[in-house]
């Protein structure tokens, strides 16, 4: 089946929402079938995990993880403990579908179906409507599923050379809690929690860079999944042709 937009979204009115304070969150952005297909099409991944050590980006593929021995994995688990307590630091589960969707090797994933949904021109349009960000060439993406103890701290997502102008949460977690954490959170210039986002299924967030935010850390006894595809709405150039991917 194809991903299909809410026909009932209203440009108008999520433009004068999103002018308000930059963001926004859409419920309901999907028809209710395709939001379930993306949901599914998310348990088909082989799920890696990312976290950084200082400016380095470490991902483990799921091979990788599935041969972590128990003295690895704590050793690991220790370091970014130690590093989160006094700088920048992540640690979450996620697929590269913008990579592989470019991988000549990669197989055709389900997920495609969104990504390649996402770029195309009726939904970037109305991206560009609502954000008023008119520059906005394609979408890069990929699959983040935030387990118990995981987060992300405060940062702004600048990053010039990658020409990212609006970053975006498609949420897919059909049960939240408002106490199990995860909340995509925003702060004022004093350090306040603005606003925070509840990860809704089938909910859009999205958001101008750059702007303060982080993810609060998964609460350790949650066992609903925190499902997701998050990336940047870019002005830079395409890194190839974006539909009908085989």
């Amino acid at each position: 089946m194809s991903i299909r937009l809410n026909p009932e979204l209203d440009a108008d009115a999520l433009g004068a929402g999103y002018r308000e304070r930059r963001r926004i969150q859409i419920h309901d952005f999907l028809d209710r079938q395709a939001a379930e297909k993306v949901h599914a099409d998310l348990h088909e991944l082989p799920w890696a995990m990312a976290y950084n050590d200082g400016s380095d980006v470490v991902q483990l593929s799921a091979e990788r993880l599935a041969r972590l021995t128990n003295e690895e994995a704590a050793a690991m688990m220790a370091g970014i403990r130690e590093r989160a307590r006094g700088q920048y630091q992540f640690l979450y589960s996620f697929f590269p579908i913008l990579n592989a969707y470019f991988s000549p090797d990669a197989p055709r994933f389900g997920i495609f179906d969104f990504y390649e949904f996402i770029n195309s021109e009726p939904v970037l349009d109305l991206i560009r409507k609502v954000s008023g960000l008119t520059d906005i060439q394609w979408a890069d993406g990929q699959a983040t599923w935030y387990k118990p103890g995981h987060f992300l701290k405060a940062h702004t997502d600048k990053q010039s050379s990658e020409g990212r102008l609006a970053a975006y949460v498609m949420n897919l977690s059909p049960v939240w809690d408002l106490d199990w954490g995860g909340f995509l959170q925003f702060f004022d210039q004093d350090g306040n929690v603005e606003r925070a986002y509840k990860p809704s299924f089938n909910t859009l967030n999205m958001f101008t860079v750059p702007q303060l935010h982080s993810v609060s850390m998964v609460s350790t006894y949650v066992t609903a999944e925190r499902l997701a595809v998050t990336g940047w709405f870019r002005s830079d150039p395409r890194p190839g042709p974006i539909g009908n991917r085989a």
